[in-house]
């Protein structure tokens, strides 16, 4: 049976890179994600690898999982979006101690949904396919975009529209 997070208001995102990290040039596209997460009433908390980029990715797999691992089993952070996706996510995967994880979401796309779909297999827990964390920076999102957080704020038992 799948299990469904829910999301509060004034939720913790914590934003770890499973693939691609952020490369120093471009630290300001995910500071004003930050930024602009924080103006819409959440806190953000993000790990060493966000910032960090050594050919096609942000850490040596065991580092990625570790932190990644990590977020999932701190109570504070409610959600884990990734900074965007990358190439390498498949060899982090042996890493991540899925056994102990946390019933919390995980939203992103691109090499993010090979990670959406092993935690929703092993664990049961359901996960988003859906923006990734430095898509969020603008200061107006398009409608489908914005429905990300509708969408992962429904109770059970409720619905949401979307066309």
């Amino acid at each position: 049976m799948i299990t469904y997070p829910y999301l509060k208001t004034g939720a913790t995102i914590g934003v770890t890179a499973p693939s691609s990290g952020v490369p120093s040039p471009l630290h300001e596209v995910l500071k004003l994600a930050c930024s602009r997460m924080e103006q819409r009433g959440f806190r953000t908390i993000c790990g060493d690898t966000a910032w960090t980029q050594n050919k096609a990715k942000s850490a040596p797999a065991p580092i990625r999982a570790a932190e990644f691992n990590a977020m999932m089993n701190d109570s504070e952070i409610n959600i884990i979006i990734p900074p965007w996706g990358g190439e390498l996510l498949l060899e982090r995967l042996e890493h991540i101690d899925f056994e102990d994880i946390k019933n919390k979401w995980v939203l992103g796309y691109s090499d993010t949904s090979g990670l959406l779909l092993a935690i929703t297999l092993k664990t049961g827990s359901a996960t988003a396919h859906g923006a990734n964390f430095v898509d969020l920076r603008g200061e107006i999102m398009d409608e489908t975009t914005a429905m990300w957080q509708s969408v992962l704020s429904t109770n059970k038992g409720e619905s949401v529209q979307q066309h």
